[in-house]
């Protein structure tokens, strides 16, 4: 609703019950947003606004809105409010299946999100909140960043601060955060939303870049539109950038939910159990017959991890980024745990530089949450020829070997069918010397070039060591966010030979 300019304001003197009034009245302005017409431009986009993001999100009547009053305000001479611009971020406390957390989204119908004359920011409020009170932050993101028009305000071009980004990834370090990319994001509010341990976007609506397709025209010449420069298919498909793609925005809404459904409240913590109804001493008969006799022929690793896990139930992160490796998030009698699988249709199996980057990013986030891993192991080795060796394939693979030997929590590994070289010895040398591990091999499976885990440790130093604790990694490189993935080389057309 607009301002009413016969409206008179509170001033000192005037009844308590004026305030309050004045309160309310202003707090009903925030709810318009942009306006009437900026929103069905919004709806008409196929867009919800922030504020039915988070009515759909969160759980019914949950929702405790912070700084619902802040905005931009103008008096006249009398002390009479004559215009008010919302704080185009809302954000609050919800409830997502019963658990708290910390939620927040840019508001796009007010100026894209990024208002010249108002700065209302969640790193004032709901990022130490999320913090202090340990519970997951949730970030729903679409807006385009600085605002010239507040440059022009100031009469010259803003520098760079630096002093945004600590306290998000302080929480990185802290809690599970995690962010739908909603819409068209440029600027900080891309970086911010890939500061994230989970990250989504919606499959044609969404996009996200350092700057739009206008400011890539006319400084490198390239023309292209906005779904072709920083849609799905770019960063989901081929760069890695974002985790997942979802097909609306409730699929966004429910992704992020089951994400965090595996993950506990803060790194100090191990995610709850749940009941699953799912008997752990089980023997899937279908699990005989999954692996072909032919070591020639590949198979389907899904069916084979939907046969152990509980219910047959996982969810899966990075599906359609670097195929050759399953990354998932599951439980075994109730206790979640992260999937790594090989697939050996894609690749055969093999490690190239892609296959690398996704080994690492899941085991340090997983290490972060004190998740253990179980393992499905079938690699032939790393990925050959000179495209492999044009993404650096074995550096990216010598950082996975790193973040396994770095990793301090339990890992369960089955050699499924092959364990070849240097590649294949990552998940091996999980946690070496110390770490709680536990590998088995089937019956068709053959490795080379791997020392066995059996050699490690001698009995007695076994029987000294202490039981493992789940602990808080805290380190700023193993923050895990979903930045970490490196832009991928086209597809090849090389193989690995089983």
């Amino acid at each position: 609703m607009p301002v009413d300019p016969n409206r008179e304001s509170w001033k000192p003197g005037m009844p308590w019950e004026h305030a309050i009034e004045d309160m309310e009245y202003i707090r009903a302005l925030g709810r318009e947003m942009g306006g009437p017409e900026r929103i069905d431009r919004q709806h008409a986009g196929g867009r919800y606004t922030i504020r039915e993001r988070i009515e759909k999100m969160v759980d019914p009547g949950s929702f405790v809105e912070a700084g619902p009053m802040v905005g931009a305000a103008e008096y006249d001479h009398d002390g009479n409010l004559v215009g008010f611009t919302p704080g185009a971020y809302v954000m609050g406390l919800a409830e997502l299946d019963g658990r708290s957390v910390a939620i927040g989204g840019d508001d796009f119908t007010i100026s894209g999100g990024s208002p010249h004359n108002v700065r209302k920011h969640p790193r004032d409020f709901m990022q130490p909140l999320a913090m202090q009170y340990g519970i997951p932050y949730v970030q729903l993101v679409e807006g385009v960043g600085h605002s010239s028009k507040a440059d022009e305000a100031e009469g010259h071009m803003g520098l760079p601060a630096g002093d945004m980004w600590w306290r998000a990834v302080e929480m990185l370090r802290t809690v599970p955060v995690a962010a739908g990319i909603m819409g068209s994001v440029a600027g900080a509010p891309a970086a911010f939303a890939l500061m994230s341990h989970f990250t989504v976007m919606v499959k044609g609506q969404s996009q996200i870049f350092p700057s739009g397709p206008p400011v890539v025209r006319r400084a490198i010449g390239e023309d292209l539109d906005k779904e072709a420069l920083g849609g799905a298919k770019m960063h989901v498909h081929e760069s890695g950038q974002v985790d997942n793609e979802a097909e609306s925005e409730e699929d966004a809404f429910d992704q992020i939910k089951r994400f965090l459904s595996y993950l506990p409240d803060t790194t100090a913590a191990v995610a709850p159990r749940v009941e699953t109804g799912d008997p752990p001493d089980r023997r899937p008969e279908e699990l005989l017959n999954i692996i072909p006799p032919n070591r020639k022929r590949g198979y389907d690793m899904r069916t084979l991890v939907s046969h152990v896990v509980d219910n047959g139930e996982f969810f899966e992160m990075r599906r359609h980024y670097a195929g050759a490796i399953i990354t998932a998030f599951a439980r075994i009698d109730g206790y979640s745990v992260g999937v790594l699988a090989s697939d050996p249709m894609k690749l055969a199996g093999a490690m190239d530089g892609d296959v690398a980057d996704k080994y690492t990013h899941f085991v340090d986030l997983c290490d972060t949450f004190n998740l253990p891993l179980l393992i499905f192991l079938d690699m032939p080795g790393f990925m050959l020829g000179s495209h492999a060796e044009r993404k650096a394939t074995m550096r990216r693979g010598v950082r996975a070997l790193i973040a396994s030997a770095e990793a301090d929590v339990p890992k369960i590994e089955f050699n499924v069918r092959k364990s070849y070289g240097v590649a294949a010895d990552a998940p091996t040398a999980w946690a070496s010397p110390t770490g709680s591990t536990c590998a088995s091999a089937g019956p068709r499976a053959s490795g080379a070039a791997s020392p066995s885990r059996a050699a490690w440790p001698p009995p007695t130093a076994a029987r000294s060591r202490p039981p493992p604790t789940p602990t808080p990694t805290a380190r700023p490189s193993r923050s895990a966010s979903s930045a970490s993935a490196p832009p991928s080389a086209p597809p090849t057309a090389a193989t690995s030979s089983i």
